[in-house]
């Protein structure tokens, strides 16, 4: 986790200070003759080597190994006793440098492990020194550190295993609405081509001529879609035409396009010209009517476009829910994509389909 990689980097980063702290008492107390040059660097020497080492053992991934973290209570034990060695500033080696290895320990090992160690070094700091009172609270300062310390990682690791969960969740959630959007669209592709041409083929099945046309073509639009190429229009008005076109060359009927502004086409505006595509087949194909006219307002936001027949008219209310086309491919389909339908019927008077798809940027032209 992101969390253990951070907590390592802020320990070490902390022995680094402490032995930084040490170095400039040791240099104090030799410069002002309070502590022997012997001492102080024996002492700084073991501090710098360890760690360089500590840095070493964390880029290797090794900081929670067991030897290494009784190899480092050790060396904190060992400058817990340079204190108490001749020649040495009192109190200068007692402190953050010990206190290290108990966020180790508490880091690899939770509470038990940063009061062990902590237990480990105030015992040391008691036997090797004679100050009872400032031994006492000592101890209790590394006691405190290391069940407060090892609670604090715990913590954090909990967070960071709850965020994780959350973030799996949330991405297995897109994962599934994707493949679901991505299904309904397949369902809806199908729907306008293939059995929307396999419905017209059962109407022609007396004429074998218009059905092996009708046959090719939906052959050469199934293949284009397959292969990702059924988007050589990239305009909305284009689109619309190229649908108001195909439409009337399978059907017989007149599609009459007004146009008002043009946009390049997106996912949405795909979307927007599918749902109008199907809304055209369905009025020319149930209406009873002659001809269909549609008008689109492409240059505004949202693009707009209406599909109006004079027909027979239906009750939006009485459409069967198995019914996919209105359904699916037109109001699934725009939903889908942040869109909005409206339909007007009135049975005898005809119908008006109204489809409306905000746009993320103007594009108009």
């Amino acid at each position: 986790m992101r969390v253990d990689a951070t907590l390592q980097q802020i320990i070490v980063g902390f022995r680094l200070v402490s032995a930084i702290w040490m170095t400039v008492l040791g240099i104090i107390g030799v410069v002002t003759w309070e502590a022997g040059t012997g001492v102080v660097i024996a002492a700084l020497a073991l501090v710098w080597g360890w760690t360089a080492l500590t840095y070493v053992v964390m880029r290797a991934g090794r900081l929670q190994w067991l030897p290494w973290l009784v190899a480092d209570l050790a060396v904190a034990v060992a400058v817990v006793y340079f204190d108490s060695v001749d020649g040495a500033i009192q109190g200068s080696f007692v402190g953050g440098y010990p206190m290290t290895s108990v966020l180790f320990w508490g880091y690899a090992y939770r509470i038990p492990g940063g009061l062990g160690a902590a237990a480990v070094l105030s015992a040391a700091v008691i036997v090797s020194e004679s100050d009872l009172s400032g031994n006492i609270a000592t101890s209790v300062l590394y006691l405190a550190v290391g069940g407060v310390a090892a609670w604090a990682f715990e913590a954090l690791r909990s967070s960071e295993r709850r965020r994780l969960r959350a973030e799996a969740e949330l991405e297995n959630e897109r994962g599934a609405r994707i493949r679901s959007e991505e299904r309904a669209e397949v369902a809806a592709h199908l729907h306008d081509s293939v059995l929307q041409t396999l419905a017209l083929i059962q109407k022609g099945s007396t004429d074998p001529a218009e059905v092996r046309n009708l046959a090719r073509v939906q052959e050469r639009e199934l293949r284009a879609w397959l292969l990702g190429a059924g988007d050589a229009v990239d305009t909305v008005v284009g689109a619309l035409e190229a649908a108001c076109s195909d439409i009337e060359k399978r059907l017989g009927v007149a599609v009459e396009l007004v146009a008002v502004g043009d946009r390049r086409l997106d996912d949405r505006l795909r979307a927007l010209v599918g749902a109008a595509g199907e809304s055209i087949m369905n009025a020319a194909k149930h209406a009873g009517v002659e001809k269909v006219s549609v008008y689109a307002e492409a240059g505004a936001d949202p693009v707009q476009v209406f599909v109006r027949d004079r027909g027979i008219g239906f009750d939006p209310a009485s459409v069967e829910a198995d019914r996919r086309g209105l359904a699916e491919s037109v109001r699934g389909r725009m939903e889908r994509h942040g869109g909005n339908v409206e339909i007007v019927s009135t049975v005898g008077s005809g119908t008006e389909i109204r489809l409306m798809m905000p746009v993320a940027e103007d594009g108009g032209s």
